[in-house]
C-alpha cells in the first residue's frame, strides 16, 4: 500500500495489574499496522485535592484511629502505580520493531487534547467489574468517544489469536470496509463483510482486494439478529463496525464475546499518512 490510514495507537492502560495479554493483542495490532503506540496512564489526582481539605481523614487499621490524610504519601504511592504501569507496558511491548511512548496524565480530560484525526484509541476491558465505575476508567471511556474517530476495544479474555477480519456495515459504500480491507492485507488474511440481505460490495472493493491479494467472502447480516452477534464458526480475530451500527455503550463490553472490536466514525475519512505502507509483522 502507498498509504496508511492510520498513524499512532493510543492505549489507556488499566488501573490494575491484569490484562497483560490484552495489552500485548493491542501491541499486536499496531505492529501489524506499524504504526506508533503510545500508552497514556491515568493517575487520577482528585485525592490531592481532596486532601487538601483539613477536615478530611483517614482511618489507619494498624493505628486503629483518624489521622489526616497524607499529601506526600498519596504523591508518592500515584509514583508508584504510574511506574508499575510503566514497566508492565515496557514488558508487553518489549521486543517488537515498532516505536513506542509512555505518558502519565492527571485525568482522562487532559488525555483527551493528546488525541489526532488517525489515531486508533485503544480501551481494555477492566479485568475487575470494580474498575468498570471508577471515575478514571469512565472519564477515560468517555474522552475515547468524544475525540477518537477510530475506538478499538481489546477483550480482557481474547480467543482467537489468528483468524480473518470480519466487518458489518449498513450500506456497501461505508468507509469501515474499506478500512477493514487495509488490516487484512496488513495480516494478510480474509477479510469478511456482512451486511443487509440485498446488497453487494462495489466492484472498486473487488479490485483493490486483487490488489492487495486479499480474499474476500460476504455474507448477508440476518436482520432478526442484532449487530456483533455473529455466529462463533467464522472464529474471526478481530471485528470491525461503524459507530452507527454500534446503537451505544449500553453494555458493550458484553457484546465482545472474546473478540477486539474496532469502532468506526463512518461519518469522518480518516487522513492517510504520506509514509511508508502497511507491513505485516512476521512475530
Amino acid at each position: 500500500m502507498s498509504d496508511r490510514r492510520f498513524k499512532r495507537m493510543v492505549v489507556g492502560l488499566p488501573q490494575g495489574m491484569g490484562n497483560s495479554s490484552a495489552v500485548q493483542a493491542a501491541a499486536d495490532l499496531a505492529e501489524f499496522l506499524q504504526v506508533e503506540l503510545l500508552a497514556a496512564f491515568v493517575a487520577d489526582t482528585a485525592l490531592l485535592d481532596v486532601a487538601g481539605f483539613p477536615a478530611m481523614r483517614e482511618w489507619r487499621i494498624l493505628d486503629q484511629q483518624w489521622q489526616p490524610l497524607d499529601v506526600n504519601q498519596i504523591s508518592r504511592d500515584l509514583e508508584k502505580v504510574a511506574e508499575a504501569a510503566r514497566q508492565r507496558f515496557a514488558a508487553s511491548v518489549g521486543g517488537r520493531n515498532i516505536r513506542t511512548a509512555f505518558d502519565v496524565f492527571r485525568s482522562a480530560e487532559l488525555m483527551s487534547s493528546l488525541i489526532e484525526a488517525g489515531d486508533i484509541v485503544t480501551i481494555i476491558e477492566p479485568s475487575h467489574p470494580g474498575e468498570s465505575i471508577t471515575r478514571q476508567f469512565t472519564a477515560l471511556l468517555d474522552a475515547a468517544f468524544q475525540a477518537a474517530s477510530a475506538i478499538l476495544i481489546v477483550p480482557k479474555r481474547i480467543i482467537w489469536a489468528t483468524g480473518p477480519i470480519m466487518v458489518q456495515a449498513a450500506e456497501p459504500h461505508d468507509p469501515s470496509i474499506r478500512i477493514a480491507l487495509e488490516i487484512a492485507a496488513a495480516m494478510k488474511d480474509r477479510l469478511i463483510v456482512v451486511l443487509p440481505p440485498g446488497m453487494q460490495l462495489p466492484p472498486e472493493i473487488g479490485t483493490e482486494a486483487d490488489r492487495y491479494g486479499v480474499v474476500v467472502e460476504q455474507l448477508s447480516a440476518d436482520p432478526d439478529v442484532p449487530p456483533l452477534l455473529f455466529s462463533p464458526r467464522s472464529k474471526e480475530r478481530l471485528r470491525v463496525v461503524p459507530r452507527g451500527l454500534l446503537g451505544g455503550r449500553t453494555q458493550l463490553f458484553s457484546k465482545l464475546h472474546g473478540v477486539p472490536l474496532l469502532i468506526i466514525e463512518s461519518g469522518q475519512t480518516l487522513p492517510a499518512a504520506k509514509e511508508a505502507g502497511f507491513k505485516a509483522s512476521s512475530a
